[in-house]
C-alpha cells in the first residue's frame, strides 16, 4: 500500500498519469481508502481550474486606447 506522502507527491507533480500501471493502480486503491488524499486531490483540481480560468481572462490583448486611458487617468 502506498503512503499518503507518495500519493500526494505523485498527484501534485503530475507524475500520476505517466506512472507505470502498477503505480497508478496503487494510487487509485489508496484514493479509494483515504479520504484525506481524495480531499487533497479535489482541492488541487480546484486550484488548477481557478488558475486556468484566471489565465484565460488575461489572454486578451488590451484595447487600442488602453495607453491613452492610463495617461488620462494619471493627469487627473
Amino acid at each position: 500500500m502506498m503512503t499518503c506522502k507518495e500519493v500526494s507527491t505523485l498527484i501534485s507533480t503530475g507524475g500520476f498519469s505517466d506512472a507505470p500501471l502498477t503505480r497508478r493502480l496503487g494510487v487509485r486503491l489508496h484514493l479509494l481508502m483515504c479520504r484525506h488524499c481524495r480531499a487533497f486531490r479535489r482541492q488541487l483540481e480546484a486550484v488548477a481550474r481557478s488558475a486556468r480560468a484566471a489565465a484565460a481572462v488575461h489572454e486578451t490583448e488590451p484595447s487600442r486606447d488602453f495607453e491613452s486611458k492610463i495617461a488620462a487617468s494619471l493627469k487627473r
